[in-house]
């Protein structure tokens, strides 16, 4: 039974790709030369937004930064700003790293501020008791508050990231973690019962128990598997997509169309010549 339904979901994968290699197929017909080759940039790993152009706010912070520790090279920096905006902003994240910096380490310290207060609502949503607890230490006992607060996130963490991104397995996670505490609860009653009748009848409980969450561990294992088809299919869309694009820019019409345009484009259309 269990060879058939692999076998089923292989054929029904083979099927989504086959459908998809047809449909971009069709797609690729249609596609124009309206995209802009020159502003291609990689997809997978985006640049942090201290590595892309800073904006003009945090520019103005950096400056100030640097005319209270540096007023000279503040004025220099003012005067680049003027004749040369590239370079200015090349010498701003050099001569500005030490205000760059701070101003890192206070975004990621409001990021980290407002994710442990989006745990806390969750956990007051989910386990009320043990954030209960939690508020009651946070004017009692600063310190104390941060330890329990890291055993809660340690303890709970997992849950509370598959419960944001996949209610489903949330809810799977939740219920195996109820059982997992319940099988512990059952072996140190079985340990130490001294009535055989009473560890016969936990016995047979624990075995439920065991029996339950085998059957959770196999549906959180075929979450895990369907996620996987969902990006194995956006995968597959992916690479046919660029497959087809690349196809069109390799094209030698097209390419003299758009090395023509760029030229026109630096040159501010100042520059005249034949093309073959």
């Amino acid at each position: 039974m269990r060879r058939l339904r692999v076998a089923l979901l292989l054929v029904g994968l083979a099927l989504l790709v086959g459908l998809a290699a047809t449909q971009a197929a069709t797609g690729a017909s249609k596609q124009t030369t309206k995209s802009n080759i020159w502003k291609d940039k990689p997809k997978e790993t985006p640049p942090s937004w201290w590595q892309r152009d800073l904006s003009d706010d945090t520019i103005n912070r950096i400056m100030k930064g640097i005319q209270l520790r540096d007023p000279d090279q503040a004025r220099q920096l003012d005067e680049l700003r003027k004749k040369d905006p590239v370079r200015f902003k090349a010498q701003v994240r050099e001569k500005g790293q030490p205000e760059l910096d701070q101003i890192i380490r206070e975004r990621l310290e409001t990021r980290r501020l407002e994710r442990n207060a989006k745990f806390v609502e969750w956990l007051k949503a989910n386990y009320p008791k043990e954030e209960e607890t939690l508020a009651r230490l946070k004017e009692r006992s600063p310190q104390f508050y941060i330890n329990t607060f890291d055993r809660l996130l340690k303890e709970y963490g997992y849950i509370y990231e598959a419960d944001t991104s996949n209610p489903e397995m949330g809810v799977v996670l939740k219920e195996d973690r109820d059982l997992k505490k319940r099988a512990d609860d059952l072996c140190k009653r079985i340990r130490t019962e001294q009535s055989e009748a009473k560890r016969q009848t936990l016995g047979a409980e624990l075995q439920d128990v065991i029996a339950k969450r085998y059957d959770l561990i196999v549906r959180r294992k075929e979450i895990a598997y369907e996620q996987l088809l969902r990006r194995l299919g956006e995968l597959q869309k992916q690479i046919l997509e660029s497959k087809d694009e690349i196809t069109i820019w390799r094209n030698a019409e097209i390419k003299q169309e758009n090395v023509k345009q760029r030229v026109q484009t630096l040159t501010d259309g100042k520059l005249r010549f034949k093309w073959d």
